[in-house]
Parts: structure tokens; C-alpha cells; sequence
């Protein structure tokens, strides 16, 4: 039987916004030897699904640093450390598109990557939603903002036109909500 490993000692080897990097001593079970693992650390992270009355999905069109593209999305965010993860989503959703949400719902949450990373990403559902116009972008934000059919979104997926694993993830997510 697979059990956790013991955990020895950990440093911080790196920091930046948004991630720290840890570095972690772990033994072995029945004292098997010690292993070194790097770790990064992040903050939670809120992915919104927002749906008009038309059943159309809201997605915004941004360049991401990590990729070097202009990349399509759904809006989301880091969560804040004193928010709890609705509360950040929330606050992402009017930052980013000016809207706001009197049916908004956590639909599912997934690990952003056990094997290096210790953040979790959660994904919430936003309906009945009021366009209030203004929004606060953050300074390395510059997005674009369009409602598409849900049938035009799992095209986008199919053809590669979204390959960010949390997108995906959410619309796993919202299958799985919708057949409830």
C-alpha cells in the first residue's frame, strides 16, 4: 500500500509574484531513503463559466505570458489569500468583464498540478448576469471580451483554439453540472 511520505524539512529557494518555489526534504515510508522534490506554490485560483440568458458563453481573448500568444479563455483569476474562493471569483468576474451575478455557483475544483504545485484551481458557474460597464484590469491585463455559443466553444476546444487545461477542466465541470 502507497503511503505519504514523511516530510523533513522545507526551504524557500525562490519568491516572486505570483509563486514561491520550496524546496522539501521528504523520507522515504519504512525509512526507504530521502528525497528532494521542488515545489511551487501559488496562489488558489477561480475560473468563471458565465452564461447569458441565451445560453451563450462568455470568453475573452488575452496574451498570455507563458504561452507568448494571444489565447481564448474564459475569465478567472488568482483568489486572494484572505478571500474565500467564491468571493475571489466574484471579484475577478467585475475586474476583468464588468459583470456581476445573482446565480453563481461552484460547479468543481481540480488540482493545478500535484506533482510540482500546491495551488487548486475552482470553477464556478455565473448566470443571470448584469453588465455594469465598468471594469478594473490589472496592469498586465489586456483583454477582449465576446459571448459564443456553447456549440462554437466545443469547437474551439476540439480545434485547439483552447488549450488551457483549466478551460477545459471547466467545461468538464459544467458537462458533468448539466447532467445532474
Amino acid at each position: 500500500m502507497i503511503k505519504k511520505w514523511n516530510l523533513i524539512k522545507e526551504n524557500k529557494v525562490f519568491s516572486s509574484k505570483p509563486f514561491n518555489v520550496y524546496k522539501k526534504i521528504y523520507e522515504k515510508p519504512e525509512k526507504r531513503g530521502k528525497f528532494s522534490a521542488f515545489v511551487i506554490q501559488t496562489p488558489d485560483w477561480a475560473n468563471i463559466i458565465v452564461r447569458n440568458k441565451k445560453k451563450e458563453i462568455l470568453l475573452i481573448r488575452q496574451f498570455r505570458f507563458g504561452s507568448d500568444k494571444v489565447e481564448l479563455e474564459i475569465p478567472g483569476g488568482c483568489i486572494d489569500s484572505d478571500e474565500a474562493p467564491i468571493d475571489g471569483a466574484r471579484r475577478e468576474l467585475k475586474e476583468e468583464t464588468g459583470y456581476i451575478s445573482n446565480k453563481f455557483q461552484q460547479i468543481g475544483v481540480v488540482d493545478a498540478n500535484p506533482a510540482i504545485q500546491s495551488n487548486k484551481c475552482y470553477t464556478f458557474l455565473a448566470e443571470n448576469i448584469t453588465n455594469t460597464g465598468i471594469r478594473n484590469l490589472d496592469p498586465d491585463e489586456d483583454l477582449e471580451c465576446q459571448f459564443y455559443p456553447m456549440e462554437d466553444v466545443q469547437n474551439f476546444i476540439r480545434d485547439g483554439k483552447i488549450t488551457n487545461t483549466y478551460i477545459i477542466a471547466a467545461f468538464h465541470w459544467l458537462s458533468l453540472y448539466e447532467q445532474k
